[in-house]
């Protein structure tokens, strides 16, 4: 509906027309409420705009310290494997801890255990019976050959001696696999009697060697040989030799019981 201006200014009253509501002059002296404003087509006119450049720096802004966020937490966050670690040991890493525990405390393998003083001595013995053995053999091989009673005597004195000599230096061998460092003088002994052997050995080839040179001899008419003289020569340093073992054995055979020797027995 237009405005008239010929008759003021229109304004509505929600009680012309029988409460129905109708446009009435401004000097109508009808009463009622007051006029309500109209409406504002802009609810949000009364704000404050903020320009648009100010909020695209706003959202960048955001942004930027959000990536900034992301970039730190992704520096500071432990790897998988870091933070396993941290997390403490793990059912599968139980094992190794235990192995490395083990190898730390588990005592190392030990040889077999040092043989008392008594063993030691009684393992000398044994060997000293086993060249008393040989001794009777030794002079029996001698004798056959300055009787020269034919050459078949003699060959076979020679070879019994060579064999003699060979178990002399067994049990040079046998005695050096001992250990003698729980007996008093233990080491002194033994080095005697490797020397005393060692020296027999030399004087059964010697003798050996004779029976050689004795060949075609006549009964009790052998020659004594530079072979023969050797054979002399290396029996006595053998009986030198055995008589040092006897002055640091003879004690220890007594301390356990073992029985006294003499060189003619060595």
């Amino acid at each position: 509906m237009s405005e008239n201006n010929s008759g003021g200014p229109m304004r509505w009253d929600e009680h012309a027309r029988g409460g129905a509501g109708g446009w009435v002059r401004a000097s109508d002296g009808r009463t009622g409420p007051p006029d309500e404003p109209a409406p504002d087509p802009d609810p949000d006119s009364g704000r404050r705009t903020v320009p648009k450049k100010y909020v695209l720096l706003a959202v960048g802004g955001g942004l930027a310290v959000a990536a900034v966020v992301l970039v730190v937490a992704h520096t500071v966050r432990p790897s998988a494997p870091d933070a396993a670690h941290s997390a403490g040991p793990s059912s599968s890493s139980s094992p190794s801890v235990a192995l490395s525990g083990s190898t730390e405390t588990d005592p190392q393998p030990s040889g077999p255990p040092t043989a008392s003083a008594e063993e030691q001595a009684t393992a000398v013995d044994e060997l000293l019976e086993r060249s008393e053995s040989d001794r009777q053999q030794v002079i029996d091989a001698v004798n056959a050959v300055e009787a020269c009673a034919s050459d078949g005597t003699v060959a076979a004195a020679g070879q019994a001696l060579n064999e003699a000599a060979v178990r002399r230096e067994g049990l040079i061998t046998d005695l050096a696999a001992l250990d003698v460092g729980e007996l008093a003088s233990g080491s002194l002994a033994a080095g005697s009697l490797r020397t005393g052997w060692q020296h027999s050995a030399d004087a059964d080839r010697a003798f050996a060697d004779w029976a050689d040179d004795a060949q075609g001899c006549s009964p009790g008419a052998v020659p004594r040989t530079s072979s023969y003289r050797r054979g002399v020569r290396s029996s006595e340093l053998a009986t030198g030799a055995k008589e040092e073992f006897l002055a640091h054995w003879t004690p220890i055979a007594a301390s356990y019981g073992l029985p006294e020797r003499d060189t003619a027995e060595l």
